[in-house]
């Protein structure tokens, strides 16, 4: 049992992972209080004016990287005790972030697009049946079906391939739409199939993700590369950002 200190609520490692097992997903609420996740979003609203383009604009939604080393609240939340946990045993205990980001969807966002989240994007079919990866995403705002709430379809990741071209872009009936508390947290596994949803509200929608995969695994972002701009970070976030991961060298005779 692991103890969120943070917020004073118990979670459940080994449930949380059996319930990712059957459904390819887990909701866990409150693994943040709303402030702690009112102020990341805060500091996220300032990137997302910072970095904003006439082409983000256009179409309302927008993705900000790098954020690992734009403000130290992200780093925190990367390297949560709750979620290295549950991708420590989920996945490996030499467990990497793949990648860190930001994504924002605005209101009048009206696209779907069904897919699993990397590497499963670039594996042959059919996918390996062992865990490969795991996505973490943070709830910034409270999320609703009228907002966005990503849409998500339970078990598919033991479907072992991409969603059908000729459907990808449309709603699913044997979907479901993540609601919940801002400062909750969906973990999931890295092959499960979901989407963006139309935010028809008047106010934008957030998330932080977080892929988490098997250090064999190139990793989606250069994660070395954000870690090298960072000073003194603690042994976990040296090692979720790959520090210690295997790198290729010459072969040659040592005697």
């Amino acid at each position: 049992m692991f103890v969120d200190t943070n917020s004073e609520i118990q979670h459940d490692v080994t449930k949380i992972i059996a319930e990712m097992d059957e459904r390819g997903y887990c909701i866990i609420p409150s693994v943040i209080t709303t402030e702690k996740a009112d102020e990341a979003r805060a500091v996220l609203e300032r990137l997302l004016a910072e970095e904003a383009t006439e082409a983000t604009g256009q179409a309302k939604t927008q993705r900000v990287g790098r954020i690992a080393v734009k403000d130290p609240i992200f780093l925190e939340l990367m390297a949560h005790p709750l979620i290295h946990a549950i991708w420590k045993q989920y996945l490996d205990e030499d467990v990497i972030c793949s990648t860190w980001s930001a994504n924002t969807t605005y209101p009048g966002y009206d696209r779907y697009g069904w897919h699993p989240d990397f590497p499963f994007q670039r594996l042959n079919q059919p996918w390996p049946t062992d865990n490969v990866s795991g996505q973490t995403m943070w709830l910034l705002n409270d999320f609703s079906a009228e907002n966005g709430g990503t849409g998500i379809l339970p078990y598919s990741h033991r479907k072992g391939h991409r969603p059908p071209p000729e459907t990808a872009r449309q709603w699913r009936e044997d979907g479901v739409i993540l609601t919940g508390l801002r400062g909750s947290v969906m973990v999931m596994h890295g092959a499960t199939w979901h989407t963006a949803r139309p935010n028809r509200s008047n106010e934008a929608r957030s998330v932080l993700l977080g892929m988490y995969t098997r250090p064999i695994y190139v990793t989606q972002e250069d994660m070395r590369a954000q870690l090298a701009d960072l000073k003194n970070p603690s042994k976990i976030v040296q090692k979720l950002m790959g520090a210690n991961q295997w790198q290729p060298g010459l072969v040659g005779n040592r005697y």
